[in-house]
C-alpha cells in the first residue's frame, strides 16, 4: 500500500492563513482553509490502493477532524516537531519505515487533482523522488521510495525552498521527476489570481 499524507493546519487555529489577515477575517480564513482541505480530501480519496493520513497542527482534537475522519476514512496524526521541516521529517521517516511509496502534500492547493496525485504515485515506480513545485518557490508535493527517509532533517526551518530539496536529492545521488507547477494559497495575490 501507498501512504498519502496531507499536511494541514487546523482551520480553527489563530495560525491559519495568517498572511491573508489583511484581506480576510478569521472566520473567512477558517472557511477557506476548510474548503481547500475538503477539496484535497475529495481528490485523494479517488486514489486507489493508498492509505490516507491527515497530519494536523496545532489543534489535533478538534471536532471538525473527528467528522473528517468518519466521512473520509482517514487516519489522524498530530504533526510533531518544532518547525515545518521537523514535522515533515517525522512523517516521512515514520511512513517510509512501513510503506514502500510515501507522498506528502499540502492542503492549500486548489488545482491539485486525483490525476496529478496518481501520476506522482506512478512516478515512484521509476524514480526515487517525485516533486510538485509550487509557483512561489516552495513545493506542494513530495514523494519518495527511500526507506526511513530523513531528507527534511537538514533544513530546520518553516520555509523549505524547492531548490534546496533538489540540491539535497542530487547531493545524495538520487533521481527525481517533476510534476507540473501549481499555485498554493498563501497570500492575497495567490487568492486573487486562482
Amino acid at each position: 500500500m501507498n501512504s498519502i499524507n496531507i499536511f494541514s493546519k487546523c482551520p480553527y487555529s489563530s495560525k491559519c492563513k495568517t498572511r491573508l489577515r489583511n484581506l480576510l477575517n478569521k472566520d473567512e480564513r477558517s472557511f477557506l482553509s476548510k474548503y481547500m482541505l475538503i477539496n484535497i480530501l475529495d481528490e485523494v480519496t479517488n486514489t486507489n490502493h493508498s492509505i490516507i493520513n491527515l497530519w494536523i497542527y496545532p489543534h489535533f482534537n478538534h471536532v471538525f477532524f473527528t467528522e473528517i475522519k468518519k466521512k473520509y476514512k482517514v487516519n489522524l496524526y498530530r504533526q510533531e516537531g518544532s518547525n515545518l521541516s521537523e514535522r515533515l521529517n517525522h512523517c516521512l521517516y515514520n511512513q517510509s519505515s512501513i510503506h514502500q511509496k510515501v507522498i506528502i502534500l499540502g492542503s492549500d492547493i486548489p488545482t491539485l487533482n486525483h490525476r496529478i496525485i496518481a501520476d506522482a504515485v506512478k512516478s515512484l515506480n521509476y524514480k526515487k523522488y517525485v516533486i510538485g513545485p509550487s509557483k512561489d518557490g516552495g513545493f506542494y508535493l513530495l514523494g519518495s521510495t527511500i526507506h526511513r527517509n530523513n531528507i527534511f532533517n537538514t533544513f530546520h526551518t518553516e520555509k523549505i525552498r524547492f531548490t534546496n530539496i533538489i540540491n539535497t536529492i542530487t547531493t545524495n545521488n538520487h533521481d527525481y521527476i517533476l510534476l507540473e507547477k501549481l499555485k498554493d494559497i498563501d497570500t492575497k495575490e495567490d487568492l486573487l489570481t486562482i
